[in-house]
Parts: C-alpha cells; sequence; structure tokens
C-alpha cells in the first residue's frame, strides 16, 4: 500500500513541482490523508513523527531556504516511510542527497545555468521509492 501512495502521489506532485516550482496545499491535504489512512493504527506514533519532522524542516528551511512545500511534503513523508519500517535516517539522507545532486545536474545540463529554483519533490519521491525498495 505504501509503494502505491509513494508512485501516485510521487507522479502527481512531482509534476506540479516540476511544471510551476510550487507544491500546492491541496495536493499535500490529499496525501496527508491518505497517508493517516494507511497509518490508522498507529495514528499517534504518525503525528509525533510528523510534528518532530516538521519543526526540523523549519529549521532546515531557515539555513539552507528549502521551500514550505517541500518542507511539508517531508512532514508527511518521513512518517509515511516511519510506518512500516524502522527508519534508517543515513541511508534516508544518502538516497535524498543522491537524487537530488541528479536533479541538480540535469537542470543545469538542460539549462546551461544554475537555477536558483529547483524541484525537490521528484528527488524526495526517487529517493523514498529506493529507500523503500532497499528494505
Amino acid at each position: 500500500m505504501t509503494w502505491a501512495l509513494l508512485i501516485g502521489f510521487g507522479a502527481a506532485i512531482s509534476r506540479i513541482d516540476l511544471r510551476s516550482h510550487r507544491i500546492p496545499n491541496r495536493a499535500l491535504i490529499y496525501f496527508l490523508i491518505c497517508a493517516a489512512g494507511i497509518s490508522y493504527r498507529e495514528l499517534s506514533r504518525f503525528v509525533q513523527i510528523s510534528a518532530l519532522t516538521l519543526i526540523f524542516g523549519l529549521l532546515f528551511s531557515l539555513v539552507i531556504r528549502v521551500g514550505m512545500g517541500d518542507v511539508k511534503l517531508i512532514a508527511v513523508l518521513i512518517p509515511v516511510l516511519a510506518h512500516n519500517h524502522a527508519l534508517n535516517l543515513s541511508l534516508l539522507l544518502i538516497c535524498i542527497s543522491l537524487t537530488s545532486i541528479v536533479a541538480a545536474v540535469i537542470t543545469i545540463v538542460k539549462k546551461g545555468t544554475i537555477s536558483v529554483c529547483i524541484p525537490w519533490a521528484p528527488s524526495l519521491f526517487v529517493a523514498s521509492i529506493l529507500y523503500l525498495a532497499t528494505q
């Protein structure tokens, strides 16, 4: 069920992020409702991990200037990944870093310059799927 959720919402949210460089709250709310539905047995754990991730995401956005849509996406995505597996944060960060570097290189090659706005949602979803594949 987690795979279907990640692939379905990953494709939709990534397409929106690639086109407009924004992640709409409406898409994140649908993703949150579906993610919470998967975690209905451990809803309190889902909320705790999501709140903690949101706090760290806000601090991260202040330091590195990540968009708020990406921060909210991470706050929903991490509890989904932690639902079925013990979250190995270092492996997830390696997956996110590698996919983000590949996305940046593709953007640089495609446009010829370094862009200020790089859509991060596709990298997050690909990294999440890679993370689940290693479990």
